[in-house]
């Protein structure tokens, strides 16, 4: 995430809430973040880079750093998915821009609804054609041998995960389309890393690339929910189609900057007739940029 390309996308995202005729209510979280970020652009533009220096590292990084990372999250998803039914995006964005989806490792409403724009943008940045209807997300193209709908839950224990599978699913059948269950894990794995959460994550301080320890600890967690099911949760059914996600945003590079790292993966039987469009799937998103 760069400072420029951040400046860039305000005014479109200003623009495309008020085309929706959305405004970020007042005292919610991301309207201070906002506030925040352009302020800081204002500051960058016109003070000494020693005064801004200053003016940051006394008591102010932590809030720009967390502020500059939600507002362009929800930025380039926004102007990204401007053209998408607009009712169903106005709706979920009203949910969003009321709550907090700051990367703090807490669960929230505007979260979970936000998971599932932020999926759709990933999607459609890696080539697919997405649309947000029920189940929640629906995609096609790109390779895809058919529509396939994602049904989006953002999980805050393991617990959750299991009644979600089983409710996805019903939410596919109910739709009549082929799909499966997309989790986003960020919760998860973060509150059972952390006793508390960090005030900043550090990329800098494995020896492996942000990617690699990212992508190893999803397919852990698809493993033990795989090995789990059957024996902990037998009434419910088998686990036969899911995509999961761990998003993480934190201090990496030579000059250090706010960089993104996403790992991707999924799970199906062999006989699953979808595992060839999900590895399409798959495949295209851990290759999108």
């Amino acid at each position: 995430m760069g400072w420029n390309e951040l400046r860039e996308l305000m005014p479109r995202f200003d623009e495309a809430l008020q085309n929706l005729n959305l405004t970020i209510p007042a005292g919610s979280p991301i309207k201070m973040q906002h506030d925040t970020v352009r302020g800081f652009l204002t500051d960058q533009a016109s003070m000494p880079e020693q005064d801004l220096a200053t003016k940051c590292h006394n008591g102010q990084f932590k809030q720009v750093h967390d502020a500059a990372i939600v507002v362009y999250r929800l930025a380039r998803a926004v102007v990204a998915l401007h053209d998408q039914p607009r009712k169903r995006l106005k709706s979920t964005l009203k949910t969003v821009l009321a709550g907090r989806i700051t990367q703090d490792f807490e669960p929230s409403s505007a979260k979970d609804f936000f998971y599932e724009l932020d999926v759709a943008f990933v999607l459609q940045r890696a080539g697919f054609i997405v649309t947000l209807r029920e189940p929640d997300i629906v995609v096609q193209g790109n390779g895809l041998s058919r529509e396939l709908g994602l049904a989006c839950k953002y999980p805050s224990s393991v617990a959750q995960i299991h009644g979600h599978i089983s409710k996805g699913y019903k939410q596919l059948t109910g739709q009549n389309l082929p799909g499966v269950v997309a989790f986003g894990m960020d919760l998860i794995v973060f509150r059972a890393a952390f006793d508390r959460p960090p005030h900043f994550l550090d990329f800098r301080q494995s020896e492996k690339t942000p990617l690699v320890v990212a992508q190893t600890q999803l397919d852990r967690e698809i493993v033990q929910l795989v090995g789990e099911r059957p024996s902990k949760y037998p009434s419910e059914e088998p686990l036969d189609g899911a995509l999961l996600s761990l998003n993480m945003w934190g201090a990496y590079g030579k000059p250090v900057s706010i960089t993104e790292v996403t790992a991707w993966t999924f799970q199906c039987d062999v006989a699953n007739l979808l595992r060839s469009d999900l590895i399409t799937l798959v495949n295209a998103l851990t290759s999108s940029p």
